[in-house]
């Protein structure tokens, strides 16, 4: 079963905690199970970039729960069938990319929570509401208080607009794409720039003030320790393939070229 309290943000004595996690972006569910087996809280399943599929997902959602994790699930985007099928495939978190404005929020919320909340739609067959098992309106405010939405925060338009999105109810928090966000302020691929790093120690501490979850993909650095430092509480700082990289590159130069 997984190792959870109520709250996935607090640790077993009720305090808040830092969500840590990893992205499986091969698809392996072993690697899923894995990341969750060694103590990682959630793993990033990837569907707006790769070939995941919804099938491919929930594998990887019993993969990541089977360990005691958290699956996290990034759509696509922001439509009706991707968020409604990330919770009933077993997503924990769900993130929207680029979302820029507190009506593509209000969006988000509507597609996934069930009433008073949202409207998400009416389902009792799925693993996001235990199959049925429960009493429906207790299932459903189970999933309710259970799972949590994050808009992906990529542009200068969501910045300037970041107040607002964080008004929105139901919405748990907000999620930092650096990668994107840099290319918008101009510094495309510079996750070391001092504007940018600013700007998501701002970001943070503008959620966190309005009493929302901040969450960033960061690696290890300038930009995930000032963002951890301003209150995020949702971090994957790290990767199955990009942290074989550099192993893998060193190996290659050991053994010699072309294994000579």
């Amino acid at each position: 079963m997984e190792r959870r309290s109520a709250d996935l943000f607090a640790a077993a004595d009720g305090q808040p905690r830092v969500v840590r996690g990893v992205a499986i972006n091969s698809g392996s569910t072993l690697l899923a199970e894995l990341a969750a087996a060694m103590g990682f809280e959630t793993v990033w399943i990837d569907m707006e970039h790769g070939a995941t599929d919804f099938a491919d997902a929930q594998s990887l959602c019993h993969a990541v729960e089977a360990a005691g994790g958290a699956p996290t699930i990034r759509v696509p985007d922001g439509q009706r069938c991707h968020v409604l099928r990330a919770l009933e495939v077993g997503a924990r978190i769900v993130v929207v990319p680029m979302i820029n404005d507190a009506a593509a929020a209000r969006q988000v919320v509507a597609h996934g929570k069930f009433p008073p909340l949202g409207s998400r739609g009416f389902n009792t067959r799925s693993r996001g509401v235990r199959f049925g098992l429960e009493p429906t309106l207790a299932a459903f405010a189970d999933a309710n208080a259970r799972t949590y939405l994050f808009v992906q925060i990529e542009t200068v338009e969501a910045v300037v607009n970041l107040d607002a999105i964080c008004g929105v109810e139901g919405l748990s928090g907000i999620f930092i794409g650096p990668g994107d966000l840099s290319v918008s302020l101009g510094t495309p691929g510079d996750l070391a720039d001092a504007r940018l790093i600013q700007v998501v120690r701002d970001c943070v501490r503008r959620a966190r003030a309005r009493g929302k979850h901040a969450g960033i993909l960061a690696a290890p650095g300038p930009l995930l320790d000032a963002a951890l430092a301003a209150g995020c509480d949702l971090c994957f700082c790290g990767g199955d393939i990009a942290d074989l990289r550099g192993p893998w590159k060193r190996l290659l130069e050991r053994v010699g070229a072309k294994g000579t």
